[in-house]
């Protein structure tokens, strides 16, 4: 077991569970250990879950706890930093058998691992195990299609969400209440309110993340009407579309919104910068990850709590997209069958509904429609749980392919490229298209020509 012993005060600092809003700690352990759900959990042996050291993990360990708690099965948690994260797990499922009873996969590299057969579909450890339609399945980041050989409905599950992280639109509700001004619906509005509210350096109207870019452009990508790659299903080919004019327009709003109305420092903004803009009182919007939602209300670290709203990603010509940046927690297929039942039987129980509130309450980002309906009238939490719950309509997955991590790595290059102007937004697009298209034709994919 390798949980930090540093781990409770980092808690504290994150504002997670240390302010559960509905219940104390011990009450909550007491109202579930009397749930009939998880007094009907077996006992099964110890399980060791390999779990990433970031600002939803707070949750995630006093789901673990409370699991310890009500069924008496015990669990261990091997903390990694993200850095870490792939290499400890490939790893994992290619020794004799894995350290692992459960990996925590991203959504940027699980499909190697489906893919690969490196995890076991879950209906061979349990032929009966049908997966909750409550459950969000964040456009089958759940499941493979060998037929596709990609993410489709008609996949076999082969993973289980655990960290529904999605975009949201952030903006600083108090400001906007008193200049008469309306939570964006579009980028244009975005643009609009930024412009009434911008007076740097004490107010930002809006920013970007830049470092890395990939992530948030994607959703100007596909509002517009374009993406990295999409498959045509009726040809078989992968089309690149960044060699589009709508992925080219998605550049020039995304430089706009940016260059217009951002700090000085905008070409080099990780998601930490623009946490603490905000916290700092300093910025009028943003759109970035739903499990930033908690610090915005931390008083620690935050001089806006209560002030902050939240939406959905506003829309661009063509559509709304939020993108999914989620975690699935998926059992190695190099474990005996007692293993991947002990396994088996926590995930299920995880993501049942009492769990998954119970979740919510500790700071995390649940994966249950009902759950963000539910909490949507919460007092502390309904503020942004309501907003999770209007975008799951518009959650779009990320390129699902082994490629991915490349093609990231060239969209962050070249976007920013065009913001600091060493090329026009129609070079780096281009440039772009190649070289994602050279990726594709090198790793064997059956890729349709470039249109210039």
């Amino acid at each position: 077991m390798s949980r930090k012993l540093s781990r409770r005060s980092f808690l504290k600092g994150a504002g997670v569970f240390a302010a559960a809003p509905l219940a104390t700690r011990l009450d909550l352990f007491r109202t579930f250990s009397k749930s009939p759900l998880l007094q009907d959990v077996p006992s099964v042996r110890p399980i060791t879950i390999q779990i990433n050291d970031s600002p939803w993990f707070a949750g995630f360990e006093a789901l673990v706890d409370l699991y310890v708690e009500t069924t008496g099965n015990e669990v261990n948690l091997d903390v990694s930093p993200f850095a870490g994260m792939l290499q400890k797990s490939r790893n994992a499922v290619q020794a004799p058998e894995s350290e692992f009873d459960i990996l925590n996969l991203n959504e940027q590299w699980y499909s190697m691992f489906y893919q690969g057969g490196l995890v076991a579909p879950l209906r061979e450890i349990d032929p009966d195990f049908e997966l909750d339609p409550n459950i969000i399945e964040y456009d089958y980041a759940t499941r493979w299609d060998f037929d596709l050989n990609y993410s489709g409905p008609n996949g076999e599950l082969y993973g289980l969400p655990i960290n529904g992280n999605i975009q949201l639109y952030f903006y600083r509700k108090d400001l906007f209440e008193e200049n008469g001004l309306s939570p964006a619906e579009t980028w244009d509005d975005v643009a609009s309110n930024a412009a009434a509210l911008h007076n740097p350096p004490n107010m930002h109207g809006f920013t970007l993340r830049t470092n890395p870019s990939n992530f948030e452009f994607q959703a100007y990508l596909v509002s517009h009407g374009a993406d990295i790659v999409t498959l045509d299903a009726e040809t078989g080919e992968w089309v690149v579309q960044l060699d589009t004019p709508e992925a080219v327009a998605a550049l020039n709003t995304w430089i706009s919104l940016g260059k217009n109305y951002g700090p000085t420092n905008l070409a080099d903004l990780d998601q930490a910068a623009n946490l603490a803009l905000m916290n700092s009182g300093r910025l009028a919007q943003v759109h970035m990850v739903s499990a930033a939602a908690p610090n915005f209300q931390d008083p620690n670290q935050s001089i806006v709590v209560d002030q902050v709203g939240a939406g959905v990603v506003p829309a661009g010509p063509a559509r709304r997209a939020t993108m999914s940046g989620i975690w699935v927690m998926s059992i190695p297929t190099n474990l005996p069958a007692e293993r991947q039942q002990a396994a088996l039987t926590f995930l299920k129980w995880a993501l049942s509904k009492e769990a998954q509130i119970y979740y919510s309450q500790a700071g995390a980002i649940p994966v249950r429609q009902d759950v963000y309906e539910e909490l949507s009238d919460d007092p502390a939490l309904g503020w942004w749980m309501s907003a999770v719950a209007e975008s799951t309509p518009y959650i779009v997955g990320q390129v699902r392919l082994a490629e991915a991590p490349q093609f990231f790595e060239v969209l962050d290059r070249r976007t920013v490229e065009a913001l600091i102007g060493e090329l026009s937004p129609e070079d780096a697009m281009m440039e772009a298209a190649r070289e994602v298209h050279t990726i594709l034709q090198q790793s064997g994919y059956n890729v349709r020509d470039l249109r210039s």
